[in-house]
């Protein structure tokens, strides 16, 4: 009987604690405040524990910290590749940037254009083979027979077409129709002025597989691109066709692979040239042919 009588002040003193814990809880999700005397009560679990939690989500944690590790990666990667070179006697410095250009050259597909000359119509599909080896797209082939440095320099055509297919690389060949020009200083300005259309492009300009001597325009074309851009082909010993002037099928598999062996190695602008697998590819991508006895351009 006396422990019966005294249940009720323990029942009263745990009812006087948990009705102030649930007012102070329900306060807290309510969606106004409360003023007594002037005082605003402070929603200390809603304001400052959940919210303070919400601020750190796991999942933004996580994302900030993945985005910091890429960063970290992709800085670590470039100081790996730039070699830095000192100058004798001097506060100055030289950054060699190549190796960095190259790998990114390597890594990143490229929008492959070709133009010049007959002989740009024979590398062509060699180029082709090349491109769908090492993940390169090859947007057009342009072939402008009977073309010289002058058609391509003066003529508003080479800029529509870049500007059409928006190449991120380009493959120069001209000069076989000019072999035995002597006008060579007409010829280099020409060079020059179609060298400035091409700024801002990657490029390789590849000089003509000639069989016979020229008078300078191959030198004429080597002082006029960027150091590093030309390919001389002048010295090579490629199977002739049929007649005497363009290399045969073979002598354009000859060519093309060693033109890709000097872009993926030694060129300005390197690109990722391994020898194609399978060879005679049909090409899938544009080929625009014009002749130049019946369109000049300028």
């Amino acid at each position: 009987m006396f422990l019966k009588n005294n249940k009720s002040p323990i029942f009263f003193s745990a009812l006087s604690l948990i009705v102030p814990l649930l007012l102070i809880f329900t306060y807290n999700y309510l969606g106004h405040t409360l003023k007594i005397g002037g005082i605003t009560l402070k929603k200390f679990l809603m304001e400052e524990g959940l919210i303070a939690n919400e601020k750190k989500k796991p999942s933004d944690v996580k994302k900030t910290y993945l985005a910091k590790i890429n960063e970290e990666k992709k800085q670590q990667l470039k100081e790996d590749s730039l070699k830095i070179v000192t100058q004798k006697d001097s506060a100055n410095f030289i950054v060699d940037t190549s190796k960095f250009e190259q790998f990114i050259s390597q890594n990143s597909e490229e929008r492959v254009l070709i133009m010049g000359d007959s002989e740009c119509g024979g590398l062509c599909k060699q180029l082709n083979d090349y491109c769908i080896q090492n993940g390169h797209k090859l947007v057009a082939s342009f072939v402008w027979n009977s073309a010289t440095i002058l058609n391509f320099a003066y003529a508003d055509t080479v800029t529509q077409i870049i500007k059409k297919y928006k190449p991120t690389y380009i493959f120069l060949v001209v000069g076989l129709n000019e072999l035995y020009a002597k006008d060579i200083a007409k010829r280099k300005k020409a060079a020059m002025a179609l060298a400035k259309k091409l700024e801002g492009i990657r490029y390789s300009w590849i000089g003509p597989a000639n069989y016979v001597k020229d008078y300078g325009i191959n030198n004429a074309f080597f002082t006029s691109a960027l150091p590093g851009t030309f390919f001389s082909s002048k010295d090579l010993n490629l199977p002739k066709g049929s007649d005497n002037r363009h290399p045969n099928t073979e002598g354009y598999r000859m060519w093309m692979d060693t033109i890709a062996s000097w872009v993926s190695t030694s060129a300005k602008y390197p690109l990722q040239m391994n020898e194609p697998i399978k060879r005679k590819q049909g090409i899938k991508s544009k080929i625009i042919s014009l002749n130049a006895s019946k369109y000049r351009g300028y």
